[in-house]
């Protein structure tokens, strides 16, 4: 048998991604609103270069084997990361890294994709959130790829409803939504959108929350990144500097918060929430201080709806995810077995080139049940498998 990287691991990877090149979104969106959707790179020539040059390198290796056999080899190294990653966007090169991970199944989220849509103008913007929800699912044709649908919930419960209900006629496995609500809406925890978590909770649709997924929130204020340093700061959706890497799990706990003292999690036990690419080292503090919250404010704000400590809901509803390199023993020594899970985040550069040899590291102290539960249960558990 061939050996993979799981190396006899039952894996279920709950983030991982497409990389889509360019004109994708627009290839999905309906002629009307084509022209309305900005292009990938369109406006930074950096990466719009990286984007042409990444295209030249798939087109020469298309049709070139020994090409393939070379990028495959080496198809987890940092250069081969990113727009130059194996099977970024072409399906069949994805069930060849797949067969070279050994995954049981990845979910995937989108990439540049993304920010497009939050480009584009309001009017037209649902009908680019369908256009990449369809691209989702065209992509995820093996049945190891998970296809996740965006829902925001910017536009009100009515366009919702109607994302969720293409979602459940599409076998779609998880839906991601902001973690910060858009300026123009309600908050989450609004009783208008009750019949959205209910028909979330009806579905067996895991949510999610996803870095960069926010908005364009930035929990670091532009002002902390003008510090008279030679060394810069990168503003960016990803952690590109420690002190956006301190303040990245933030916009997670402030919804989580929300959910939990608003009672959404009381009125819908039954939802799953997964926490992606926003770290994991916050959560056994979140736990206290979430609870240390109600304490401190139980009379002066009424919080008699909830029925358990507010941290028993997060235990109970919720699964994080780490970066690799967090000291993920130790988060399960303190919060317990169930609420972490292993993501890869391939093929972008924040996996790194060996997750598994750096999540590891830190486990030596972590029993058999505990490991299965961080590699397959609690993801299997989170995506209704």
């Amino acid at each position: 048998m061939t050996s993979t990287y799981a190396a006899g691991r039952r894996i279920v990877d709950i983030d991982a991604h497409i990389l889509e090149p360019k004109g994708w979104l627009r290839s999905y969106a309906s002629a009307a609103a084509q022209d309305q959707i900005p292009e990938l790179g369109e406006g930074d020539s950096n990466f719009d270069q990286l984007l042409d040059d990444s295209y030249r390198d798939y087109d020469q290796r298309k049709n070139d084997e020994n090409l393939q056999r070379k990028l495959a080899s080496e198809f987890m190294s940092m250069p081969r990361k990113g727009w130059m990653s194996f099977g970024g966007w072409d399906v069949d090169e994805r069930r060849q890294a797949l067969d070279l991970l050994g995954f049981d199944c990845q979910l995937i989220f989108p990439t540049g994709s993304f920010e497009q849509i939050m480009q584009t103008p309001t009017s037209v913007r649902p009908e680019a959130v369908r256009a990449m929800n369809r691209g989702m699912l065209d992509f995820c044709q093996d049945p190891r790829l998970l296809a996740s649908a965006y829902v925001p919930f910017e536009f009100g419960p009515e366009i919702a409803l109607d994302l969720i209900a293409e979602a459940v006629a599409n076998k779609v496995t998880a839906v991601l939504i902001d973690s910060i609500p858009a300026s123009h809406q309600h908050s989450f925890t609004h009783p208008d959108f009750d019949v959205v978590w209910a028909a979330l909770q009806e579905a067996n649709i895991a949510v999610f929350l996803h870095v960069g997924a926010d908005q364009n929130y930035r929990p670091v204020p532009k002002v902390f990144f003008d510090n008279g340093r030679d060394m810069r700061h990168f503003r960016s959706d990803a952690p590109g500097d420690p002190l956006s890497y301190m303040a990245i799990g933030y916009p997670g706990e402030l919804f989580l918060a929300s959910l939990v003292y608003d009672g959404v999690l009381e009125k819908f036990p039954k939802l799953r929430i997964g926490v992606t690419e926003l770290g994991a080292t916050w959560l056994p503090s979140f736990l206290h201080f979430i609870d240390t919250g109600a304490r401190a404010f139980k009379n002066i704000q009424d919080l008699s709806h909830l029925s358990m400590r507010p941290s028993d809901y997060l235990r109970r509803q919720v699964v994080v995810s780490p970066f690799a390199g967090e000291d993920v023993g130790w988060i399960i020594e303190q919060v317990g077995e169930q609420m972490v899970a292993f993501s890869s985040d391939y093929p972008h550069h924040e996996g790194t080139d060996d997750p598994i040899r750096r999540f590891e590291a830190s486990m030596s102290a972590v029993g058999d049940v505990e490991r299965s539960a961080f590699y397959f249960d609690n993801g299997a558990r989170l995506l209704a498998l």
